[in-house]
């Protein structure tokens, strides 16, 4: 019988989740998922030897689970975990509730009586909710539960095994302590201490290969030259052009020296992100010594003659031209068979989806013998390693000790890693690889839709900024190597995956928040105003109207005033005659879904513009929320962005623009703040557009309006005069 060749590479990888200057963390995927995917995964190969395979770690994931490890990473769910409910505000009370059943429901909460219990009591659906006065129908004990059991339910099959604490809370089932929840959060720090340390010790024993990726997970072709997305779709329209091959060499480059020094050698292959290739990713690959690439089978058809047959061309390793006479060994994935276990098997009986899998692996090698084919047929199983086992009853337990102990019993099924898979590439080279990832063989998803063309266009002024800056010499080396630090990261792909509308979340607004936040800190650092495109949330998902279109406000001004700026309401007539901007209830999962502020009065005298912020909760929580506030102001002349620091003592300070002092702020009961019209450039009678940015660090957690900008004219003598009414 003709044997097959089987190549599983697991990709695991989370974006960089770390707030630019902060070091918070907005949200907790890297902590929970190291107690499943990452722990489960070895877990299971340590029990099956006879498996090998590759397992791609990025490099943005190993340094936040270092972090982690460390006890240096604080996600905002992962403090309300450790807060005991008596100390928690109102807001984190429904925070709770918001947050802590973000899991698979049918799977994992349904299987513990008291977590399936408190869903039905907090309800399925949250929209037309008074959270608010749901969160006061829940008592300490309950919310003392819901910290253990979410945290609990995260908690894979090896963690079950391997501690006892977890086992014992799991079935203690309810009535948890304030030591049982410290315990769960100390077996999550321990479990993602192992997790380097473990995968290392199965590298070392030879029994897998570990990978790596492009250090922050770019479309590495696009970096190369966004122009390139015309390859496979010509007619689509794209930002302006961005072409920074050095990017993509660095994020090459550092991925290998960071892999490196966490598993003791530098991988021998990389899984381009989203299986993304080009002939100038290829060469970068090449020139940086990497000897394998992986991606989808879509992208090598497209990369032959129209006639060649699909069998005998994706089931064999390829050697491909990488420039100036150098290679590199690809194999490319059987789709089919990598989707079904990522979006299929879930849903299928354990022991049928092993059969299907086995089935569909021996009838490749019976259409190889058929065919007339030499040797045996090697069959690429590529997919994300991480997120499908939420779906799977038990974490997947049962399919992948199925499957692994099906292919260590077959006499047929030979597993072997990457590297063994592509070193017998033979035969002529691909010439040209085709431009494309493992969706549609094209980049669409993160460059295809007016959003993703938004944030390219933000990112290319920004690193053009970097450029000219570096040219001048004004600004300190250290500053600008901050700044290419922070435009690394906003090259990601995962901030592009979720504009558009091809995929939803319910953290599109963080997604958003980080992206523009590390591309205004690059823009601050290197001595320019943040791009225009970043002044509003780029994501737009349930926008009342396109961003840079003119909200309304509640109530224009209808009088001067001249309020005193000492951060409390002097005199109940001091703001009388103000416009006002109330957001409404819009709070979505920035920082912990928290509100700074939630009224917005503004008004003017002759000289300046003045503005009201009203704490949402409490000055302090106000203050917790966000560091500082950016007031944008627009008009004929140009943007101005002015920041003032959150300090609740009442005492006025100067904001800066551009490093010199502009305006002042007060922040007592409520933040008040001066803008003269004079320093801002403006005239009576000039149009301008205003929007108020509340921050913490340089990630924006509430912008009011949500949307486009209030629209306002300097006054003149005349303004009350025109304005006054009965």
């Amino acid at each position: 019988m003709t044997p097959v060749r089987l190549a599983f590479l697991w990709h695991m990888h989370q974006p960089p989740y770390r707030e630019p200057e902060t070091g918070a963390y907005l949200m907790p995927w890297v902590r929970l998922h190291a107690t499943r995917a990452y722990h489960d995964m070895a877990w299971m190969l340590e029990r099956h030897p006879g498996v090998r395979c590759t397992v791609n770690f990025t490099p943005v994931l190993l340094q936040q689970l270092e972090d982690y490890a460390q006890g240096t990473a604080h996600d905002r769910l992962l403090e309300l975990s450790a807060r005991p409910p008596a100390e928690l505000t109102a807001e984190e009370r429904q925070q709770i509730l918001r947050s802590f059943f973000m899991v698979g429901w049918e799977t994992n909460v349904k299987p513990m009586p008291r977590y399936w219990e408190l869903l039905q009591k907090r309800g399925r659906e949250l929209r037309g909710v008074d959270l608010a006065r749901l969160a006061q129908s829940f008592g300490d004990q309950e919310l003392q539960d819901l910290q253990a059991l979410f945290n609990l339910a995260w908690m894979g099959f090896g963690a079950q095994a391997d501690e006892p604490a977890v086992r014992a809370l799991r079935e203690k089932g309810r009535g948890y302590t304030r030591a049982d929840v410290d315990a769960v959060l100390e077996v999550q720090r321990r479990i993602a201490a192992g997790i380097v340390p473990r995968w290392r010790a199965l590298q070392d024993r030879g029994q897998v290969e570990l990978s790596t990726t492009p250090y922050y997970h770019p479309i590495l072709p696009l970096l190369c030259d966004t122009d390139a997305a015309h390859r496979a779709l010509p007619g689509i329209p794209l930002p302006p052009r961005f072409a920074h091959p050095e990017d993509a060499r660095w994020h090459v480059r550092e991925a290998i020296s960071s892999h490196a020094r966490r598993f003791g050698r530098p991988p021998a292959g990389m899984w381009p992100a989203e299986g993304s290739v080009s002939p100038e990713a290829l060469e970068i690959l090449a020139t940086e010594g990497v000897g394998w690439a992986a991606s989808d089978e879509g992208v090598l058809l497209q990369s032959l003659p129209a006639a060649a047959p699909r069998l005998r061309s994706v089931y064999r390793p390829w050697r491909v031209a990488a420039g100036d006479g150098r290679e590199v060994r690809m194999l490319f994935r059987d789709r089919a068979l990598s989707d079904v276990i990522g979006f299929t098997y879930a849903r299928v009986p354990a022991a049928e989806a092993v059969a299907d899998f086995s089935a569909h692996v021996r009838a490749v090698a019976d259409a190889w013998v058929r065919d007339g084919q030499p040797g045996a047929p090697t069959v690429g199983v590529f997919l994300d390693g991480e997120n499908a086992w939420e779906h799977y009853p038990n974490s997947g337990h049962e399919f992948l000790d199925r499957l692994y102990d099906a292919l260590e019993r077959s006499g047929r099924v030979e597993t072997v890693t990457m590297s063994e898979a592509t070193a017998a590439a033979e035969g002529p080279p691909i010439a040209r690889i085709h431009t494309g990832s493992w969706i549609e063989a094209s980049f669409r998803i993160w460059i295809g839709h007016r959003e993703d063309c938004e944030a390219w266009a933000a990112l290319g002024r920004v690193r053009e900024a970097l450029a000219q800056a570096e040219e001048r010499g004004e600004v300190p080396a250290e500053r600008l190597a901050r700044a290419r630090r922070h435009l690394y990261a906003a090259e990601a792909s995962d901030w592009y995956w979720w504009y558009g509308e091809d995929f939803t979340t319910e953290q599109a607004a963080e997604f958003d928040a980080l992206f523009r936040a590390h591309v205004n800190r690059a823009a601050l650092l290197c001595g320019v105003d943040p791009p225009p495109e970043t002044q509003a949330p780029i994501k737009r998902a349930g926008a009342p109207a396109p961003a840079g279109l003119e909200a309304k406000p509640l109530r224009e001004p209808v009088m001067l005033l001249t309020p005193a700026l000492d951060g409390r309401e002097t005199t109940y007539f001091e703001w009388q005659g103000a416009g006002l901007y109330r957001p409404g209830q819009h709070r979505g999962s920035m920082y912990g879904g928290a509100q700074a502020f939630h009224v917005l009065r503004f008004g003017f005298d002759l000289a300046a513009l003045y503005l009201r912020l009203d704490p949402a909760e409490s000055p302090a929580r106000a203050a917790e929320v966000a560091t500082h506030v950016r007031v944008s102001v627009r008009s004929g002349d140009g943007q101005r962005w002015v920041d003032f620091p959150l300090e609740p003592d009442g005492a006025p300070r100067p904001g800066a623009w551009r490093g010199q002092a502009l305006g002042r702020l007060a922040f007592g009961q409520v933040a008040e703040l001066e803008l003269p019209f004079a320093a801002l450039g403006l005239s009576p009678g000039d149009r301008f557009d205003l929007a108020v940015h509340a921050l913490r660090g340089e990630v924006e957690v509430e912008r009011l309006p949500r949307y486009g900008y209030l629209t306002l004219t300097v006054p003149d003598q005349d303004f009350e005069r025109i304005h006054w009414r009965v």
